[in-house]
């Protein structure tokens, strides 16, 4: 009977939970607080709670829910991705985007193309124009000069008030270049070439020997032949600033200087117009020569031969003269003399001193446009011995090298803007 008795307390007790749990629709909730609710069974997760970790461990005797969306692992969480910022656009900077995809980007691209590339460093050229001698310059040394300013025979007040008494002609110079591009900035060039220096015969005095109150000190005055010129020898370095780069052409203007040698040849003759000057017209004595401006006349101021200039020589026989006369004056237009009868006269004297090789300073600037990365044309103007303007042909040659400065003195910081856009307009 007891063991009845034992028999059934056991199956009554292994009953209870099953009781509990068929229990669950009805509105009494178990007491237990170990029991899980049902409406913890029954709800999903919210979308943004956090996955449930598999390591926790559960309540002691407490029955966990089993969700069939939770991840196996941790592992199997993707990891999140930052999206990359957006540089900012600097202060000026040229944006590009999506909306701007018209116009402006194609804008941007023929602005900036060609900028960054490549270009030909080496060049050969010619070069050639016109010189001219300052009269400012001789002024400080002489009453009465001549003058090669290539602008006719006309003297105007502003040369006459410099003691020009002639000017006629024109001075010129000529050579070849070689050129290496340093940069599209720099040239370093190298250079070749013939300058003449020539001026009118005509008579010219000394400031220090020339007294207005005294016209006898006239007969200081020179009959003076000047037919001199020099190849130079001349090495440049010409900055120029871009303006406009592209794959058509390159503008830029600047400028710069060099440092050359010059070797002079050719000959300076000089012929005394004698004392007690007079001059000699249509083979009549002309005492006409008393002021600076009848130097500038070689019928009214006329040379001829002084026994003080050439002690102890013989005159000229008056037959040998081109217009025989016995005052022994040489034959003369208004601008220039006989240089036979000057030669006849024993003392056409010429003059030295000048030396060989003179140094020469050259200071300039240039505008230039290159055309297709192949032909350059420029256009020059500086001091060199005298004022000079004139232009350059240039012709650029081998392989296309990078520019590290890009198409002008750009800093690092307008580089990478030329970078940003280049990337923007591939996009």
């Amino acid at each position: 009977m007891a063991l009845m008795r034992l028999t059934l307390a056991l199956a009554l007790m292994c009953s209870v939970p099953a009781t509990a749990a068929a229990a669950a629709g009805s509105p009494q909730q178990p007491t237990s607080s170990k029991a899980p609710a049902a409406e913890a069974e029954t709800t999903e997760p919210a979308p943004d709670a956090e996955p449930a970790v598999a390591d926790a461990e559960p309540d002691d005797g407490a029955l966990q829910p089993m969700s069939s969306k939770a991840p196996d692992s941790a592992s199997d969480i993707p990891p999140r991705t930052e999206p990359e910022p957006t540089p900012e656009a600097e202060p000026g900077e040229i944006t590009l985007s999506s909306e701007r995809e018209g116009g402006d980007l194609r804008s941007a691209r023929r602005k900036w193309k060609g900028a960054d590339s490549g270009f030909r460093r080496h060049g050969v050229g010619v070069r050639g124009g016109i010189t001219v001698i300052p009269s400012w310059v001789l002024s400080k040394w002489f009453a009465t000069h001549t003058n090669a300013l290539c602008r006719g025979e006309s003297i105007g007040d502003f040369a006459a008030k410099r003691g020009i008494v002639q000017q006629d002609g024109c001075n010129y110079y000529v050579g070849g270049e070689y050129i290496y591009r340093f940069n599209r900035i720099l040239d370093l060039v190298s250079s070749v070439g013939y300058q003449r220096v020539a001026v009118p015969p005509g008579l010219w005095i000394q400031d220090d020997e020339y007294d207005p109150l005294r016209p006898e000190t006239l007969g200081s005055a020179d009959y003076t032949e000047i037919e001199l010129g020099f190849v130079f020898i001349e090495l440049d370095a010409i900055a120029r600033v871009p303006i406009v780069v592209n794959e058509n052409v390159e503008f830029s203007i600047g400028g710069g200087g060099g440092l050359g040698l010059g070797i002079l040849f050719g000959d300076i003759h000089q012929t005394s117009i004698g004392s007690a000057p007079a001059g000699f017209t249509d083979n009549t004595r002309n005492p006409s020569c008393n002021s600076l401006d009848d130097l500038g006349d070689h019928r009214r101021c006329t040379p001829r031969y002084d026994v003080l200039e050439d002690p102890g020589g013989t005159p000229p026989d008056a037959s040998a003269l081109n217009n025989p006369n016995p005052d022994l004056f040489a034959d003369c237009t208004k601008k220039k003399c006989s240089g036979r009868d000057l030669a006849a006269f024993g003392y056409r004297n010429r003059q030295g001193g000048a030396p060989p090789v003179i140094p020469v300073i050259n200071l300039l600037l240039s505008a230039r446009v290159i055309i297709k990365d192949t032909v350059g044309i420029a256009v020059t103007g500086g001091f060199q011995t005298g004022f000079y303007f004139g232009g350059n042909f240039q012709y650029f040659f081998g392989k296309p090298k990078q520019d590290d400065m890009g198409a002008g003195p750009a800093s690092a910081k307008k580089r990478r803007k030329r970078l940003t856009l280049q990337r923007g307009a591939r996009f």
